[in-house]
């Protein structure tokens, strides 16, 4: 039973077929014998894929609850003494021997952890807990409710809740139980909740957008800490622009000295966050030249880069320091402490880690 509610939440499913089965003959069949596709619309799918796509189980295969049979409490002290419940019994023989040799195949069944439904989760919390750090106050309760009443589907990259179900999970709340519709529907809006044509009565929340303003924040948040606010305030601008800004646009929309944003260009392009671009142009009767800025297309593979290797350095600090325990020493408390400051920090580095890679 514990494991049919895992299976139900979709935290656990059944395993790919061990062993699928693949017509030879329909493999090795000469294209001619079979029907042409016109040659636009013509994929070729490799053996290996055909396997994998044999093997894979629908949704209704994967998420199948193990049948389970329940023993009838009359049972227990021997036979009933209904005569009728008797012949019930004796008709529903053949029944219960299906069920049990049903349970028995079971038995050899597979299963494993499904690890999209975890990292979906994962990152439903994850954008929970940076959304309500921004949130006015008054609308967290609606929030939480709104997460909590989230719907079991495939799209992994949207959160869905019937607006039923928040109102259902807001009165629990304190306070909650006074809000009325307009107030609650007032507030879903603000936080860039929609409905859809199809079913007005679900608010669906985008992670994408979420994770992709987490993801800018961060490398913002590093550009800020290594080069200065100015830096920051010029990188920002030109992640948002998405294209080039001519550098005059740059001074006169940050309201920087001129000096402060050409070294601070300067800094980023020569670390690789920016690039550059001259551009010649024939103004009047006079000939103009001026350069144009953009974020590099590639400074988002350069921060995941440094996580991996700051990952790899604190890990090896860890290890280190690990060593010196088991050799014993006479700091051995500093030393502890110093290890489980540096676990901490790997445990948050890990948040970082898993924004970029997993969500």
């Amino acid at each position: 039973m514990n494991l049919n509610k895992l299976v139900h939440a979709h935290f656990v499913e059944r395993c790919p077929k061990p062993e699928p089965f693949i017509d030879p003959l329909v493999v090795q069949q000469p294209t001619s014998s079979r029907r042409r596709a016109p040659k636009n619309f013509e994929k070729v799918i490799s053996l290996e894929q055909k396997i994998v796509n044999t093997a894979d189980l629908s949704d209704a295969e994967r998420f199948s609850e193990i049948p389970y049979i329940i023993e009838d409490a009359s049972d227990v002290n021997g036979c009933s003494r209904d005569p009728v419940d008797s012949a019930k019994r004796k008709r529903g023989a053949f029944e219960v021997d299906e069920e049990l040799n049903s349970t028995i195949a079971e038995n050899e069944v597979l299963w494993r952890a499904n690890f999209e439904q975890f990292t979906f989760c994962l990152k439903k919390k994850f954008c929970a807990d940076r959304k309500k750090l921004k949130l006015k106050v008054g609308t967290h309760p609606i929030w939480e409710s709104f997460c909590e009443a989230n719907l079991t589907e495939k799209d992994t990259d949207s959160v869905t809740s019937p607006i039923n179900g928040i109102l259902e999970r807001l009165r629990q709340k304190e306070g909650g139980a006074s809000m009325t519709l307009d107030q609650v529907t007032r507030v879903l809006e603000d936080l860039q909740c929609t409905t859809s044509n199809e079913n007005p009565e679900a608010y669906t929340f985008d992670l994408r957008k979420m994770v992709e303003s987490c993801r800018n924040e961060e490398i913002e948040s590093l550009v800020k800490k290594k080069y200065g606010q100015a830096a920051f305030t010029i990188f920002r601008l030109l992640v948002t622009q998405g294209g080039p800004v001519e550098t005059d646009q740059i001074i006169d929309t940050t309201i920087l000295d001129k000096q402060i944003v050409h070294s601070t260009l300067y800094k980023l392009w020569k670390d690789d966050y920016v690039d550059t671009e001259k551009i010649s142009s024939v103004a009047g009767t006079g000939y103009a030249q001026f350069y144009v800025w953009r974020a590099k297309s590639t400074f988002r593979e350069q921060f995941i880069d440094n996580l991996y290797h700051a990952a790899l350095n604190l890990r090896q600090m860890v290890n280190y320091i690990a060593e010196l325990l088991l050799e014993g020493s006479k700091d051995d408390t500093k030393l502890r402490n110093r290890k489980n400051i540096l676990i901490l920090a790997l445990t948050r580095h890990d948040d970082s880690l898993m924004l970029f890679h997993d969500f």
